[in-house]
């Protein structure tokens, strides 16, 4: 399957993506501010000129609160940098040879606990999840409908939360989340977790055990293994609650999470979101070459059934360009709201 595929397949794709991502986010706001009619639609992002997302200023702030919390629809900058970052990639590939490497299958937990047993025609089952609600998200609305300004004001407060962990709301949505993976991933399913991979942000580590109580590190028989991926952490942008904390407080904070590629990569000085780093701005180019570069991680481990909890963007840019759908429907597109959990089926070729 060659470039040309992916081309004609993904492009589309991606664009309706970020069509998609307008429309709800239009109808999120319409909805929340029905009862002010003083309050502005969000503008629209135009002009993307090169693969790095910037922040612009907003002139209603509550409107963008709304957009990120209440809707989870803010994203559509990062979705149209996405999408400019994947036609400045291929149009400098167009010419060559690569191919697809990861086939992808969306489908529902029932689905997955059959295709667990189909080795033939899936290498993998991944189990895709997305971070509870946080406390810098409370944060970042209190502090827009108190102050009138933008999310980037409430990040340089000096009470802004680093690397929070869940609300009391989040831990209720990951809660709901243990109810489906209590009645799906059993014995008698035989969709059973082989591998945990979590982000080194302790919101996604601590969703993670919330959403499988019975398989975490220090309570499964099975001796599961569990395994921080720096590659799996959300996307560098400035923001405090993407600075990580350290290799000693998450080993302290969680036990028996397998931290040796986290400390590795801080070694290497290939974590950018470190308190001790000043954070930079990753390119969208450079975050689909870490959902890539994970997928080929992931391919060389033996374990087949895979729970990944990670965050918004990086799930996006994982479903959206690293996974090749057979048959995208508007849910492998769009994305990830807090406490969601995913299902797709995988084949290397």
């Amino acid at each position: 399957m060659m470039i040309q595929r992916v081309l004609s397949l993904r492009q589309p794709l991606l664009q309706r993506s970020v069509a998609q991502v307008r429309y709800q986010g239009s109808a999120v706001l319409n909805h929340e501010c029905s009862s002010s009619s003083s309050m502005k639609a969000a503008p629209k992002y135009v002009g993307m000129q090169s693969a790095t997302i910037h922040h612009t200023p907003r002139t209603d702030a509550y409107d963008m609160a709304l957009k990120r919390d209440a809707g989870d629809y803010y994203f559509e900058e990062h979705s149209e940098a996405l999408l400019s970052a994947f036609n400045m990639m291929y149009n400098d590939m167009q010419e060559s040879e690569q191919q697809v490497t990861t086939l992808a299958y969306d489908m529902n937990l029932n689905e997955a606990a059959v295709a667990a047993r189909d080795t033939a025609s899936y290498d993998k089952i991944l189990i895709l999840m997305r971070h509870g609600e946080a406390k810098h998200n409370v944060f970042e609305r209190e502090y827009a409908k108190e102050h009138g300004t933008t999310f980037e004001h409430a990040n340089e407060h000096e009470d802004y939360p680093i690397d929070p962990l869940l609300t009391g709301r989040g831990c209720g949505q990951m809660l709901s989340v243990s109810k489906r993976t209590a009645s799906f991933f059993n014995k008698e399913t035989g969709l059973q977790p082989d591998l945990f991979v979590v982000s080194p942000l302790r919101r996604a580590i601590q969703s993670a055990l919330i959403a499988f109580p019975t398989s975490s590190p220090l309570a499964s028989l099975k001796a599961t293994p569990w395994v921080c991926h720096p590659a799996c952490m959300e996307q560098a942008n400035g923001n405090k609650s993407e600075f990580v904390s350290s290799s000693e407080e998450l080993e302290q904070t969680f036990p028996g999470i397998d931290f040796d590629l986290f400390n590795q990569s801080l070694k290497a000085g290939d974590v950018y979101n470190s308190k001790e780093k000043v954070p930079l701005f990753e390119s969208k180019m450079d975050l689909m070459n870490r959902t890539d570069a994970f997928l080929e991680w992931l391919k060389e481990r033996d374990e087949r059934v895979v729970v990944v909890s990670s965050h918004a963007t990086w799930l996006q840019s994982l479903c959206s360009f690293s996974l090749q759908f057979e048959k995208s429907g508007s849910n492998t597109l769009e994305m990830f709201k807090k406490g969601e959990m995913r299902s797709v089926g995988i084949k290397f070729s």
